[in-house]
């Protein structure tokens, strides 16, 4: 075996594309990204919400515009941004098609 143990890289998010493709020459078999994926869910709902600013606010008794504020629009966009930052990194470790 080329490397003698199976690391796993605590700390992964944030890194580049080299940082990554350097650990896992060295042996990184599991890279934490769990920051880069709260983000990458997180920033198309807050796109969301800034670009339909005056939809999403329920002012004056007034009801906004539902299509602004609705859970399964924004969330939606929310789960297409993190499953696509799963594909990366699966992409960058090499783990495509691969199961343990």
């Amino acid at each position: 075996k080329e490397n003698p143990f199976d690391l796993v890289f605590h700390g992964g998010s944030g890194s580049s594309a080299q940082e990554i493709a350097d650990a896992v020459s060295y042996g990184v078999i599991k890279m934490n990204v769990d920051t880069d994926t709260q983000y990458a869910f997180t920033r198309p709902v807050a796109g969301h919400m800034l670009a339909n600013y005056d939809g999403v606010l329920k002012t004056d008794g007034e009801m906004g515009n539902k299509k602004s504020y609705d859970p399964r629009v924004w969330g939606a966009s929310a789960e297409a941004g993190m499953a696509a930052r799963i594909v990366e990194a699966a992409q960058q470790l090499g783990s495509v098609g691969k199961t343990f």
